[in-house]
């Protein structure tokens, strides 16, 4: 008889065996599957979630008082030029996200009341060439602008409220009240950078520029100091502008990535560590069960290679079966939980397949690998000596 028609025959025969070996392999590959395709989605939607956080620099123009900055709660009426911005683009600098802003300070008038309120020009974020990335901040509609919290209370305008707005002698549209956040933001009026370069007679100027930086993970491998490496690149691209970097806003976002990240490879490698014992364990089992049938093969001509060829040919043929079943099942359970997984990013999640297929072989060779030392452990051994313990 074949060893083709032996291994058939031994699956069929010892059917619960091989059905538990198949569905270990299926869910453990199918955690895998999940766990490593929604590696991709779980850390873009941490990315862009810690990026939600907020611009962790702050270029400021250079003759700006940083002192008095901070004592205005983060205002200054020192402008740069916007060509400070084309010239970080041109550079490629270690940002990304830039949103260029214009700040001055200005009465307000609605229905008879009056206010003065942080008039914040906005630009949508400008992402560095290279570095494509779906918008931060997007732009606020031309001649409309979005009000804080705090200064629509202050002027009597409700969230769904239509209203129009006098700035220095000239009318918006409340396009929308934004919630509170507890933050300066909910002391000023947003609107678009142009609109408020015209207002202010202040063309291509800025008062600031708000980024995010690229180079924290990078400088923490190496022992460098991300603002340091920020500041000494500014200064070979403009003398008009200097740096502000948000220490702990920074540390935070490269901590909650890093340990997300680790936590997820944890996770998957421990899911591999339980596959390889998993499948030794059930190969020595099969193996403990066939004793007294290799002693018998083996005794009718089947020589060490073919007793191997049996048991590991069984493992693969099986975790063939369990691991594309369960790589396929774990892909097609991370689509459907996508959305409501990745609030963010999950419209955008798509499977990685060949991720799915790389996880199925790997499988599979790790479940023909375990099997290889029960399999020569037992071609190794007479079989006068097996079939006389047996008897």
């Amino acid at each position: 008889m074949s060893v083709l028609n032996l291994l058939l025959l031994e699956m069929t025969h010892r059917w619960k065996s091989s059905a538990v070996f198949v569905a270990m392999f299926a869910v453990i590959s199918a955690a895998v599957s999940f766990v490593a395709i929604n590696r991709k989605g779980f850390e873009k939607e941490v990315i862009r979630n810690t990026r939600d956080i907020g611009s962790n620099i702050v270029i400021l123009p250079a003759d700006v008082d940083q002192v008095s900055y901070h004592a205005n709660g983060g205002f200054a009426e020192e402008t740069m030029p916007y060509e400070v911005v084309e010239q970080l683009l041109e550079y490629k600098a270690s940002l990304n996200h830039l949103i260029p802003m214009l700040e001055k300070k200005s009465d307000v008038r609605f229905d008879g009341k009056q206010a003065v309120a942080r008039v914040v020009g906005i630009s949508a974020s400008i992402p560095m060439p290279g570095r494509p990335k779906s918008p931060m901040q997007k732009s606020v509609k031309q001649d409309t602008v979005q009000l804080g919290a705090a200064i629509a209370q202050q002027l009597g305008i409700e969230r769904d409220q239509q209203a129009t707005l006098e700035i220095r002698g000239k009318e918006f549209k409340v396009a929308r009240v934004n919630r509170q956040t507890g933050t300066w933001q909910d002391a000023i009026i947003q609107m678009d950078l142009k609109n408020a370069q015209q207002l202010f007679q202040m063309p291509n100027k800025i008062s600031r520029i708000e980024a995010i930086e690229c180079t924290s993970e990078e400088c923490e491998r190496t022992g460098l100091k991300s603002d340091t490496i920020l500041t000494a690149e500014l200064s070979r691209i403009t003398d008009q502008a200097a740096l502000l970097r948000r220490e702990q806003m920074a540390k935070a976002r490269t901590e909650i990535r890093s340990l997300s990240r680790d936590n997820a490879l944890l996770l998957q490698n421990a899911l591999w560590l339980f596959l390889v014992f998993g499948s030794i364990g059930l190969a020595f089992w099969n193996t403990i069960q066939r004793k007294a049938e290799m002693g018998i093969l083996q005794a009718n001509g089947f020589g060490p290679f073919r007793i191997v060829f049996l048991l590991v040919g069984r493992a693969l043929i099986l975790s063939l079966l369990g691991a594309f079943g369960g790589a396929m099942l774990g892909a097609w359970i991370s689509y459907s939980q996508s959305l409501p997984l990745f609030e963010a990013t999950g419209k955008k999640f798509a499977v990685d397949w060949y991720l799915a297929a790389y996880i199925a072989l790997a499988a599979m060779v790790l479940g023909g690998l375990a099997a290889s030392l029960p399999a020569f452990l037992a071609a190794s051994r007479h079989p006068a000596d097996v079939i006389g313990r047996e008897s």
